[in-house]
């Protein structure tokens, strides 16, 4: 019996002292959820249908490929893809698609975000299917 009283004080205490940790040390999270006036903000993303969106998450067709975060431009080893400046996503044989796919199936998961905004920002346009794959490869890394 006097075991789990012991027990049972260690948890109560344990769970007091999480708790305040949370408060003192996070409390930030509570303050950014709300507006000025103290009402809760709107953090699903705007004009985004994907599936993968939620709260706070990434949206591959919006955020991604808009470049929303991400200034710079940083090369993947991918300068041969920069030929394509100015082209259409269906201007592209089988072949320059075939480049892209290359590129794309070499890069590391923790990479794609990166460069698709650097693809934007270099003012290249994917190719309709290659765009396909890689959402789908962005929505299936951000999801794991």
């Amino acid at each position: 019996m006097k075991l789990a009283i012991l027990l049972l004080t260690i948890l109560v205490v344990g769970g007091a002292i999480v708790w305040l940790i949370d408060k003192l040390f996070y409390r930030h999270r509570d303050v950014e959820m709300t507006d000025e006036s103290g009402n809760p903000e709107e953090t699903t993303p705007q004009g985004c249908a994907d599936e993968a969106c939620g709260l706070r998450s990434i949206c591959p067709s919006e955020q991604i490929l808009a470049g929303e975060c991400k200034q710079e431009i940083t090369y993947y080893d991918d300068e041969e893809l920069d030929r394509f400046v100015g082209r259409d996503a269906d201007g592209y044989t089988p072949e320059e698609e075939e480049q892209w796919r290359d590129v794309l199936y070499t890069l590391l998961p923790a990479d794609l975000i990166g460069w698709g905004q650097s693809i934007k920002h270099r003012g290249l346009v994917m190719p309709a299917a290659i765009k396909q794959e890689f959402l789908q490869l962005a929505a299936e890394h951000h999801a794991s």
